[in-house]
């Protein structure tokens, strides 16, 4: 989703603010959680997934859409391991600042 589109989103509080990260990683996504569950995220003019060097770069981007707040969705194979997967352990909420 362009962030036009997203922006507007975020207005009309359709979608909530969510930020998506794997342990280990060295790029997170940036986008909304609609209420079924489903992710949109920002992508750019030619439909790639656009993706962020640090959580603070994520975390600007959706502050200039509009997100006063975001889910910071991060996912590790450790989850799996320990039986915490559908737990919802690795989701907290940010307060989206300057």
């Amino acid at each position: 989703m362009q962030s036009a589109q997203l922006k507007n989103h975020f207005k009309q509080q359709e979608l909530n603010a969510v930020i998506l990260s794997y342990a280990d990683s060295s790029h997170y996504l940036a986008g909304g959680l609609d209420d079924n569950g489903d992710y949109h995220l920002l992508a750019d003019k030619k439909g790639n997934t656009v993706t962020f060097k640090s959580l603070r770069e994520a975390e600007m981007q959706l502050i200039e859409l509009g997100a006063t707040k975001a889910i910071l969705d991060m996912e590790t194979a450790y989850d799996e391991m320990v039986g915490t997967a559908t737990a919802g352990h690795g989701k907290i909420e940010l307060t989206l600042s300057h």
